[in-house]
């Protein structure tokens, strides 16, 4: 059986972009990939552009991309860092490892340190720095048992916990209500 949250696409790049609250240029670039680079979320490639590409695990990437963004780590320069996290914790997923936020972020910072990995990380944002502002945004997405996202909070709709569920009402956002 499929797992949905990686096969099935929820939104558009735009509608996903704006939930998450993250521009939707920056989204659009990290989702079709840099000039020099190939993307760095997870999304579908329909044969129609205004189908829905964006799948529940794509967002939770580009909310934990725009965490680390805020932490001082540059978009440029978070490929090689990625592909170390994934020789690092052997997952195809890192962004959405439950890992990253502990064990990864001191791999960036490490990474950072050396020829390859310099300019990753701003020479002013310390590591204490990057591993709260991570573990802040984070705390807004659920792991299930395999340590893969099973729905996400949308920070930006608080105080009403608006949700993002692959699994239930289609993946469509809905409202939990209290109680």
């Amino acid at each position: 059986m499929e797992d949905v949250r990686f096969t099935a696409g929820l939104l558009d790049m735009s509608d996903a972009a704006r939930y998450l609250g993250i521009p939707r240029q920056t989204f659009h670039r990290w989702s079709c990939g840099y000039r020099s680079g190939e993307p760095l979320l997870h999304v579908l490639n329909p044969d129609r552009s205004h189908e829905a590409r964006v799948t529940f695990i794509a967002m939770a990437e580009a909310w934990v991309l725009w965490a680390l963004r805020g932490a001082g780590v540059r978009p440029r320069r978070i490929r090689p860092a990625l592909t170390r996290l994934q020789k690092e914790f052997g997952r195809e997923y890192v962004l959405v490892a439950p890992e990253l936020a502990t064990d990864g972020i001191s791999v960036l910072w490490d990474f950072a340190r050396t020829r390859e990995g310099a300019g990753l990380i701003e020479g002013d944002t310390g590591q204490l720095v990057i591993r709260e502002i991570v573990a802040d945004y984070l705390k807004y997405i659920a792991w299930d048992g395999g340590g893969y996202p099973d729905h996400m909070i949308l920070r930006h709709c608080e105080p009403s916990k608006v949700l993002v569920d692959p699994y239930r009402t289609f993946g469509q956002l809905f409202l939990r209500v209290p109680g």
